[in-house]
């Protein structure tokens, strides 16, 4: 029976990377206007050059257990041992927040990509004359 990872990323600065540990499945569930989507994903590396490579096996409207059962099953027919799992929140985030994120992501993603707040505007003084 294969082990199960949860998702594990490291960041690096504003950015966030995913290692997962091949070879291995991953299963991820996220939800589409309510309704589940899930795919499973296999990771290799490749013997010659080193690099880690990636094919999406399966990808269908099913929840996470469907599919986390899927790449159970299909797990020894590419000498698998490890199975990463992701499974997205199933309730709808509203408005900016799901756009943007935290506050303090938005900011840190906004300062990272150079966009830059404008400035607020401040009222001029007139100069008077010096009558």
């Amino acid at each position: 029976m294969p082990i199960l990872i949860p998702w594990t990323t490291i960041e690096v600065g504003e950015l966030e990377i995913f290692a997962p540990a091949v070879p291995c499945l991953v299963v991820n569930t996220w939800y589409a206007d309510g309704e589940p989507i899930s795919t499973v994903t296999y990771f290799w590396q490749d013997e010659d050059t080193g690099m880690i490579n990636h094919e999406i096996v399966f990808a269908e409207p099913v929840g996470f257990k469907d599919a986390l059962a899927w790449a159970q099953s299909h797990a020894p027919t590419r000498g698998v041992e490890r199975i990463h799992v992701k499974h997205g929140p199933s309730k709808k985030r509203g408005g900016a927040a799901a756009r943007l994120g935290t506050p303090k992501k938005a900011r840190a993603r906004a300062k990272a990509s150079g966009r830059a707040k404008p400035a607020p505007h401040v009222k001029r003084r007139r100069k008077r004359s010096g009558r």
